[in-house]
């Protein structure tokens, strides 16, 4: 077994392209990281991408670390220790761990035995898949954000991560590089923007949706349901299929996305690493 840990994003899509294609919507995550870094929609975020090859150099696994949040793609069981010990010999001071439940357990609870930190399971997320799309009625209209929009977009995307508590934020170039692309969507109600939905570009036929915001004076009006709706036909029409991922502590939202078309798929957990571990 042999682990790479790179910064070229351009190189570790190009290595690992066949093995993210044999289960795209488990890896969009990833995926979208390496195209958006490639795409310059990254901002100032730095990401570490790993991969995990067999004896015979094929791609078995992958995993990224950004501002030292690990994500886990797919990976063989027995690379979880090695994943960790990887990251750590990088110098990376690691806050936090995502992935499939029993991956993401393992990995904590090696970096905790490691370096004597503690972990604490945060949040669970649900992916969900577009199957049969259905369009509900809301008062306005949705538009696409224009350059004119990014001290809105931004603020909104800020408000969404102090809710949501995602410590990732987005400078203002990779904002207005994602509302150049057309990622950008609001919902406008009386010449008021009231919902935020943005999307990511399609990769290996995937679109993912988010975040969604939606101020808590203009919630239960509808508008970020026919909004996600509305950017996931786009998605569609373009030719690829939508995704996103919820809270699964937040019913509201699962049942919303349920109810226009979305399909559970895949669960996640997101443990909070504390106590820097020795060494590092």
């Amino acid at each position: 077994m042999r682990i790479d840990i790179t910064t070229d994003a351009a190189r570790l899509l190009n290595d690992t392209e066949s093995f993210l294609r044999r289960d795209p919507l488990r890896h969009t995550v990833i995926a979208t990281v390496l195209v958006n870094r490639i795409n310059g929609r990254s901002g100032a975020m730095e990401t570490q991408f790993l991969s995990v090859r067999d004896s015979a150099g094929v791609v078995v696994g992958i995993a990224q670390c950004t501002n030292g949040a690990v994500y886990l793609g797919e990976l063989p069981a027995h690379s979880i220790s090695a994943v960790a010990d990887a990251f750590l010999a990088h110098g990376i001071v690691l806050r936090s761990v995502e992935g499939d439940n029993a991956d993401a357990a393992a990995f904590a609870a090696h970096w905790s035995a490691v370096g004597g930190g503690t972990f604490c399971e945060k949040y669970s997320t649900r992916l969900f898949g577009l199957g049969e799309l259905s369009t509900p009625e809301a008062v306005g209209a949705p538009r696409q954000a224009v350059v004119d929009d990014v001290a809105l977009v931004i603020e909104m995307i800020e408000a969404f991560g102090v809710e949501a508590d995602v410590s990732h934020r987005l400078d203002e170039a990779a904002v207005r590089k994602r509302i150049e692309a057309g990622t950008t969507w609001l919902w406008e109600h009386d010449a008021t923007p009231v919902t935020l939905v943005a999307r990511h570009a399609a990769v290996f036929g995937w679109a993912r949706i988010g975040p969604v915001y939606t101020p808590p004076r203009f919630r239960g009006n509808g508008f970020a349901s026919a909004l996600t709706a509305t950017v996931a036909s786009r998605i569609r029409a373009e030719g690829a299929d939508a995704c996103l991922f919820t809270d699964l502590a937040n019913p509201t939202s699962n049942k919303i996305y349920q109810r226009i078309g979305f399909e559970p798929v895949r669960d996640f957990v997101h443990y909070a690493l504390t106590d820097q571990p020795i060494g590092t």
